[in-house]
């Protein structure tokens, strides 16, 4: 995954990583990549090229909040490099007041919001994929110019369906563990699931995670689902 889709920012993320960087796809050699290239940054737009929509095609995949930040709480206790010790609770709390990597959330993702009517951005909603992933990949073909058969469109609903996923050796991570990187307990590829925060989150702390969110959202048009009634 890391060689077809490079994570252009992983070698920059520590001081121990950059000093390693030669062993990563860095900028130079992403760089030297053939073109169509596709490139994996979690960064912000703001943070990007000011051009990028003019010379590529972006596909930004958006999550609820909640779920985000029950999963990166477990995506911190399984990878070595963040030595996050502490409770769920006070992580969602260290999230909320911008103190993890990659804050802030909200300024991240309504930049994208902001753009998605530009004719090279694909704005879509993970809560989407798991309500209808067949009818995610055929937006996310048809942006590309892409046309599938049904057989196509079948393996690769298949392919993509979450319990396979998290099977795929090429995108599970678990050689990290065996390199030391991660930490047995856990899984990259972990749950997937829409509403999983009502298995972690007590009331006080879902209501302080509410207002949060309402605050941040104020004066805007965008809106999120953390709960589905039926989901892939």
């Amino acid at each position: 995954l890391i060689i077809r889709t490079p994570f252009l920012e992983m070698p920059y993320l520590s001081s121990h990583m950059q000093a390693m960087k030669d062993m990563f796809m860095n900028v130079d050699k992403v760089e030297q990549l053939p073109s169509p290239r596709i490139i994996r940054p979690h960064l912000p737009f703001y943070l990007l090229p000011p051009q990028l929509l003019d010379t590529a095609k972006v596909v930004y995949v958006a999550r609820n909040p909640k779920d985000v930040i029950v999963s990166y709480y477990f995506h911190h206790k399984l990878i070595k490099l963040h030595g996050y010790i502490g409770t769920l609770e006070e992580f969602a709390q260290f999230f909320m007041d911008d103190e993890v990597v990659y804050a802030p959330f909200f300024p991240h993702i309504l930049d994208a919001w902001s753009k998605r009517h530009h004719p090279n951005m694909h704005f879509m909603f993970f809560e989407d994929m798991k309500r209808d992933l067949r009818g995610e990949i055929l937006k996310v073909a048809t942006f590309l110019g892409k046309s599938l058969s049904d057989e196509q469109l079948e393996k690769l609903a298949e392919h993509l369906h979450f319990d396979n996923f998290q099977k795929n050796e090429s995108v599970n991570n678990e050689s990290g563990k065996k390199t030391g990187a991660m930490n047995q307990d856990g899984h990259f590829i972990r749950k997937g699931k829409t509403g999983d925060w009502k298995n972690h989150f007590s009331p006080e702390l879902n209501e302080r995670i509410d207002k949060w969110i309402e605050t941040n959202l104020a004066g805007t048009d965008l809106t999120f689902v953390t709960e589905l009634e039926h989901q892939d």
